[in-house]
């Protein structure tokens, strides 16, 4: 009956997942690359079957980089349509999550929906710019599209370390020889990693005399992946563009960057790890009530206009700062940190009261399985080595730590499955403290993206209306008044107005039209 009744969680929560991505993405527009890739790369011919779609793949491989796979999904999809990209999009998210509770749990077993659940909202909350790598297109197909298939490949070379037999059958070989080609066609860092674990449990598995013909397929696709991914023309032109001038200490400073914000993005789950592992007890009810009331407060003010921010940005703007005589470049810099402070401010309030709630639940210290502590510690490590490899890019955007959140997810699932640690917070007050918690934190972030991103999506349909209305009329440039829009839910939002280059350049050229400009809203 137990078990039963497991699965029918686990069915329900992968529902409400699949259902929220779904409607996340079926209310994301068609958005900046995604116009560039609605065409045969740099032709301006659109995609209209098939044989354009492998011709654009290939036209970008030697024109502008190595990701085919990825690139090869998005075309694809774009030419299929909207919709059919949406549900491929919300079942990606949905297999990523189950591959990430499949890594914690090391076996083929459904019988665990709270660490389920668990991954689910950590995804949620942890995952890099949300907005820009698991709900618009071209992003998302660059990192989450490429993080399915790694974690797919890898996963037969985890469950043998764990102890299970896959055989060695040739026809499965053959398959791990070819999703081995696409994981190690991925994303560029990613590919590396993926390289070095598959060829790492080769080796063990080989000392071990349990190497089976599989592992080396595996291997030896994944390396021809790899080759294919960074052998690549398009890259050095790419590379050209993007890294000349950047010496040393800007690649070094990148890394210090791309992790700190990574950090940020984990604040949830690094405070929950204090939580559960700390001795120390804290009752601080003023601090609790005081963080709680001000969350209420922006929260009001959050969804509508934004008038606290709004209010203090004009009265520091007009009554203070002219005495400083700050410089244009200062005043847009200040009123970009304003219009999106309010849900950094919400955010980090409900984080502070919950997090001094629970500990003030804390009793005795909790210990965790050595076996689950031992395997969290190598994933830490796997995710610092995966960021590190991007030492030789020329940018290392927050995005691009995806996969690594990916890893830090798993080893922290699989210390939260240790026995002590999942009575800890599946009962008592802190049990229920921790429930009420995530329910609020992902409640107000998954109710600001929806609201916001629809009323984006209204935005844009009219917009869109408009270029297509002027186009054919053949006029040279159309006029908008800006968006006014600016809330982004911590980033599970990503979207940029119409001014913004490469949104203009692909849509003026999917369209027919010269120049899109934004004006002063009447």
């Amino acid at each position: 009956m137990q078990e039963n009744f497991s699965k029918i969680q686990v069915a329900l929560i992968l529902l409400i997942i699949f259902a929220v991505m779904f409607e996340l993405n079926n209310l994301m527009p068609l958005h900046r690359d995604d116009y560039d890739y609605s065409m045969v790369w740099k032709t301006g011919e659109h995609l209209e079957n098939f044989s354009d779609v492998i011709e654009s793949t290939w036209r970008h491989y030697f024109l502008h980089g190595g990701r085919a796979f990825t690139v090869f999904c998005l075309s694809l999809f774009l030419w299929l349509g909207k919709f059919a990209f949406d549900v491929a999009n919300a079942l990606m998210f949905t297999a990523l999550v189950v591959l990430i509770y499949l890594h914690a749990r090391r076996e083929i077993k459904f019988d665990e929906p709270k660490i389920l659940a668990a991954a689910g909202l950590l995804a949620w909350l942890s995952f890099p710019h949300f907005g820009e790598v698991a709900i618009w297109k071209s992003g998302s197909t660059v990192y989450l599209w490429s993080a399915v298939p790694v974690a797919l490949f890898l996963l037969p070379y985890n469950l043998t370390l764990a102890g299970k037999n896959f055989g060695n059958s040739k026809i499965f070989a053959m398959a791990m020889f070819l999703l081995g080609i696409i994981a190690g066609c991925s994303v560029e860092n990613l590919a590396v990693t993926t390289v070095l674990i598959a060829g790492a449990t080769s080796f063990y598995l080989r000392k071990k005399n349990l190497s089976q013909l599989w592992n080396f397929a595996g291997i030896f696709g994944s390396l021809i992946g790899l080759i294919i991914l960074i052998a690549a023309p398009g890259n050095f032109v790419r590379y050209d563009d993007q890294g000349a001038g950047k010496g040393i200490l800007m690649h070094i400073g990148n890394q210090f960057a791309g992790n700190a914000e990574m950090c940020l993005y984990l604040l949830p789950l690094i405070l929950l790890t204090i939580c559960i592992f700390s001795n120390k007890k804290s009752d601080k009810k003023i601090f609790m009530a005081v963080m709680f009331a001000l969350a209420a407060i922006f929260t009001v003010s959050y969804f509508n206009d934004s008038f606290i921010t709004r209010t203090l940005h004009n009265f520091l703007v007009e009554n203070i700062f002219p005495s400083f005589n700050p410089s244009v470049k200062f005043l847009e810099r200040f009123k970009n940190f304003m219009e999106k402070s309010e849900e950094m401010i919400i955010y980090a309030a409900i984080l502070a009261a919950f997090y001094s709630l629970l500990k003030k639940e804390i009793d005795t210290r909790k210990t965790i399985q050595l076996k689950n502590f031992r395997y969290a510690v190598i994933l830490f490590g796997l995710a610092i080595f995966n960021n590190f490899v991007m030492i030789a890019a020329p940018t290392f955007p927050a995005r691009a730590t995806f996969s690594s959140v990916v890893m830090i997810l798993i080893g922290a699932l699989s210390i939260l499955r240790s026995p002590a640690v999942m009575q800890k917070i599946s009962y008592g007050k802190f049990g229920r403290n921790l429930k009420i918690g995530a329910l609020v934190i992902g409640g107000f972030t998954l109710i600001s993206a929806l609201v916001i991103t629809s009323d984006l999506r209204r935005e844009n349909d009219w917009r869109v209306e408009a270029v297509k209305t002027a186009a054919a009329q053949n006029k040279s440039e159309i006029t908008f008044p800006p968006i006014e829009i600016k809330n982004r839910a911590l980033r599970h939002v990503f979207f940029a107005d119409f001014d913004n280059n490469v949104t203009k350049e692909g849509l003026c050229e999917f369209y027919g039209i010269k120049d899109i400009k934004i004006g002063a809203r009447d």
